[in-house]
């Protein structure tokens, strides 16, 4: 998987801007506030569709401006692409438009064309933050390479919220309808098992990865473990063993069944895919209690690093990286090991304020960015 060229038209604070991708490793340093993460953020949006800073597409548009696009033309080993997002009037009214090789295609069709991984500072957060990060990492990653996932997901996200709005109708009307709750309790526990078998499947290839990494980092030896933390009725079970799709479905159809009242009383589904956890460990001790930050950082480094491993293994070719301002968090250490390990391997392409933090060989093209135009160095 290779970037091969980026244009953006309208896209925050560039007006227009066409840049070759071509190189293995892309620097964009300057200032704060220049435009940096912006170049990163196009490339993402031409890829996934959306943005990974913000819900609300109206901040995308430059200033006075209302249309807008972002186009990324890539390469793998089926040929040359182009996917285009752009927002346009039509009669007067604005169109959002997704295209590859400019046939319209929806969200679902679009995501994972590109195989992208993104590491920003608040990844630096995935082992002590909150469990929905360890979430999001997992679906993320298992998505894009899994258009049936994808669907499960989307489809496991729409009972939920339905079964959760009828949980709060049943409280506002003060009377639980326990039958027609077994119905949505039947369709979710059906989602609800095919994502823990998809996720569980794959814990066992991101776990390989990640203690590779984390073992190179801190000169261990298989001292990073990652477990899969179930919510259960009688609390948290660790999952030693994957049960399979259907095993996992009678599972949850008992265990809504039983939290009915539960359930009811709270207003909410408490128990699914949606409430789980990935517990991390450091020779047996959850870091993210007993970890050093140092720990916590290189933990979280080779869960990112893993990504790239894991797509690998099952797309036969690597993503592609990309940085933001992700080096000036991380100590020398760990910024060289980063580098080493991204060099000449993953395309990537990265922001730092500092150029002197990106001391990159090889393959490799910098661009010094100021108030959205962009000094190529050299």
């Amino acid at each position: 998987m290779r970037l091969e060229h980026l244009r953006l038209l309208h896209f925050r604070n560039y007006q227009q801007v066409s840049i070759p991708l071509e190189h293995d490793i892309t620097v964009f340093y300057g200032d704060n506030a220049q435009g940096k993460t912006n170049l990163l953020e196009g490339i993402y949006f031409a890829a996934r569709g959306f943005s990974f800073r913000t819900r609300h597409e109206e901040e995308i548009p430059s200033f006075g401006a209302e249309e807008w696009a972002a186009e990324l033309q890539y390469g793998d080993r089926y040929g040359s692409s182009c996917l285009l997002v752009k927002r346009y009037k039509v009669r007067g009214r604005l169109k959002k438009e997704n295209l590859l090789n400019g046939n319209p295609v929806s969200p679902r069709e679009q995501y994972g064309r590109v195989n992208l991984v993104l590491f920003t500072p608040d990844d630096l957060q995935l082992v002590k933050g909150d469990p929905a990060l360890r979430r999001k990492f997992l679906n993320m990653e298992i998505a894009q390479i899994s258009p049936l996932y994808y669907d499960l997901l989307a489809q496991y996200n729409r009972v939920l919220q339905q079964r959760n709005r009828f949980l709060k109708q049943c409280r506002e009307r003060e009377k639980l309808e326990e039958a027609q709750l077994s119905v949505w309790d039947g369709a979710l526990a059906r989602l609800a098992g095919g994502i823990l078998d998809f996720r569980l499947k794959a814990l066992e290839g991101i776990r390989t990865a990640a203690r590779q990494v984390y073992d190179g980092i801190t000169g261990t030896q298989g001292a990073l473990t990652l477990s899969y933390v179930q919510k259960q009725g009688s609390g948290e079970a660790v999952l030693e063993e994957n049960l399979g799709p259907a095993a996992w479905e009678k599972f949850y159809r008992e265990q809504l069944s039983q939290r009915h009242q539960l359930d009811y009383l709270r207003g909410y589904t408490s128990l699914g895919p949606h409430r789980d956890d990935l517990e991390i460990f450091h020779a047996g001790r959850p870091l993210r209690i007993y970890g050093s930050q140092g720990q916590q950082r290189t933990a979280a480094l080779a869960l990112k690093l893993s990504e790239l491993e894991f797509i690998r293994s099952v797309r036969e070719e690597y993503p592609v990286l990309l940085l933001d301002d992700v080096l000036s968090e991380l100590d020398e250490h760990r910024r060289e090991k980063l580098l080493g390990f991204i060099n000449g391997t993953v395309q990537t392409f990265l922001t730092v304020n500092d150029r002197s933090l990106a001391p990159v060989r090889g393959d490799a093209a910098a661009y010094r960015v100021r108030e959205g135009r962009l000094e190529a160095e050299g």
